[in-house]
């Protein structure tokens, strides 16, 4: 490894507005195994992906994190190696996107097609049919994840809505450092969900921060499902 790539490595720390989540902020945010996650993280994005772009995590050793933009990707992954694809085929194509799209993160990134609707990895899609071994409708088994993504301006993942029919739960990289929270305000569904265990009415809950008996229901359910 070259002196270059040690500095990008090192300089490897949290971003404000890119969110800090720990492993287990991930695998509890997508319902994802934890133990799969952790090893993800070091043997891929750390060790494979990151030898041309730098680490992803950061912090200590037994406590890493990573920023939103890998925690969408986990998703992807996930996705693909569900499908049968191969870890070092995946990380062919996290590489080739990589490079087209200009961006460390490929798999949190979207392409708008000529109607302007969303077309989540067209680039992913048509490299696996010019690969000829694997034919995969990409846009259909990722299609119930990207309704609960919203993109920005500059085609990359901005917001996370965890619950399949609500938005009244949102991960939001710019509020509590992407720990969940109630869409339009910045309270934690986690402290919400903490006074419903404790026996706490939801209409008191409702009063006290001023949000619908709705957004209580749902912050309670979504820990409930993550529990």
């Amino acid at each position: 490894m070259n002196t270059e790539t040690l500095n990008i490595q090192n300089n490897n720390i949290p971003k404000l507005g890119e969110g800090i989540f720990l492993v287990t902020d991930v695998a509890e945010i997508l319902n994802l195994p934890l133990p799969k996650v952790r090893r993800w993280l070091l043997q891929f994005w750390d060790r494979k992906f990151g030898q041309e772009a730098g680490l992803y995590s950061f912090g200590e050793e037994r406590n890493k994190a990573v920023n939103f933009y890998t925690l969408i990707e986990f998703y992807t992954f996930y996705q693909l190696k569900n499908q049968g694809l191969s870890t070092q085929k995946i990380q062919k194509f996290h590489r080739q996107i990589s490079k087209e799209l200009k961006t460390k993160y490929p798999f949190a990134h979207s392409e708008l097609s000529t109607d302007g609707k969303a077309v989540w990895y067209k680039h992913l899609e048509n490299i696996i049919k010019a690969d000829g071994k694997k034919q995969i409708d990409l846009v259909h088994i990722l299609k119930p994840f990207l309704h609960k993504i919203e993109f920005g301006k500059n085609k990359i993942a901005e917001k996370y809505y965890p619950l399949e029919k609500s938005k009244n739960v949102v991960v939001d990289p710019k509020h509590q450092f992407g720990q969940p929270t109630i869409s339009g305000t910045n309270i934690k569904t986690k402290t919400i969900y903490n006074l419903y265990r404790s026996g706490e009415p939801n209409e008191n809950i409702c009063n006290l921060y001023d949000i619908s008996l709705k957004k209580v229901k749902d912050a309670v359910c979504f820990h409930q499902k993550v529990a």
